[in-house]
C-alpha cells in the first residue's frame, strides 16, 4: 500500500471516527436525577442509551487507526515526534476508556435502568451510582487524562507540522480532552460538535492534500 493509500485510509477513517463521537451526544438520552429519577431510570432503559454507547465506542475503536493515519501523514515534518507521542498516549487513554463507554456504561446501566422502571423502584439508581464511582473510575478518569494529554501532543504536532490547517487540530484537541461522561447535556453536544468539526477539518485537509509528505 503507497503512502497516499494509506493516508487516505487513515483520514477517512479519522473522520468516521469524529463523526461518530460526535452523535454520541445528540443521540444519548440526558435526564437529572435531583428533578426527577425516574426520568433517569427511563433514559438508561432507553434503547437510544445503548445506541449511543455503541456509536461512541465505534468512534473509540476507529479512532486509533484514523490517529495513526495522522501520524504517518506527519512522518517527515516538525510535528512527527510529538505526533508519535501523542497517538502512544491517545492508544492508552481510549484502552482504559472503552471498557466503561462499551462496557458498563452501554448495557450494565442499561439493565439497571431497565430493571427500575419495571419495577418502579428508583432506589436501584443507587446501584448504577456504585458501577460509575466505583473500581471502573480507577481505568476511567486515568484513561481521559491520558487521552487528554495525547490530544494536546497531537494538537502541538499538527501546529508545529505546517501540513494540515492549525486549527483543525486544536478543535479536534479541545474535544477529545474535554471529553467526560458526565457532563450536561449541552457541555457534551458542543464537546462532540468540536471533536465532529475537528476531526472531518483535518481529514479533508489530508485527503485533500497533493502528496507532498508521500516518499
Amino acid at each position: 500500500m503507497g503512502p497516499n493509500r494509506k493516508f487516505r485510509l487513515g483520514a477517512v477513517t479519522l473522520a468516521i471516527s469524529a463523526l461518530l463521537l460526535a452523535v454520541f451526544p445528540v443521540v444519548r438520552p440526558f435526564a437529572d436525577r435531583s428533578l426527577n429519577p425516574l426520568e433517569v431510570a427511563d433514559a438508561f432503559a432507553s434503547p437510544s442509551w445503548v445506541l449511543a454507547h455503541i456509536l461512541g465506542g465505534l468512534g473509540f475503536i476507529l479512532l486509533p487507526v484514523g490517529l495513526f493515519g495522522l501520524y504517518t501523514f506527519l512522518q517527515g515534518s516538525n510535528g512527527e515526534r510529538r505526533a508519535s507521542q501523542g497517538l502512544i498516549l491517545s492508544w492508552i487513554g481510549i484502552g482504559l476508556i472503552l471498557p466503561t463507554v462499551l462496557g458498563t456504561e452501554a448495557f450494565g446501566l442499561h439493565a439497571i435502568g431497565q430493571a427500575a422502571v419495571q419495577q418502579k423502584n428508583t432506589d436501584l439508581l443507587a446501584i448504577a451510582h456504585s458501577v460509575r464511582f466505583g473500581p471502573q473510575r480507577i481505568f476511567l478518569f486515568p484513561g481521559l487524562l491520558v487521552l487528554a494529554l495525547g490530544a494536546v501532543l497531537i494538537a502541538g504536532a499538527v501546529w508545529k507540522s505546517g501540513t494540515v490547517p492549525r486549527w483543525s487540530g486544536i478543535l479536534f484537541a479541545i474535544g477529545l480532552a474535554l471529553f467526560f461522561p458526565l457532563f450536561p447535556r449541552v457541555i457534551r453536544v458542543v464537546d462532540g460538535l468540536l471533536i465532529g468539526v475537528g476531526g472531518i477539518w483535518v481529514a479533508l485537509s489530508i485527503l485533500l492534500n497533493k502528496g507532498e509528505n508521500s516518499t
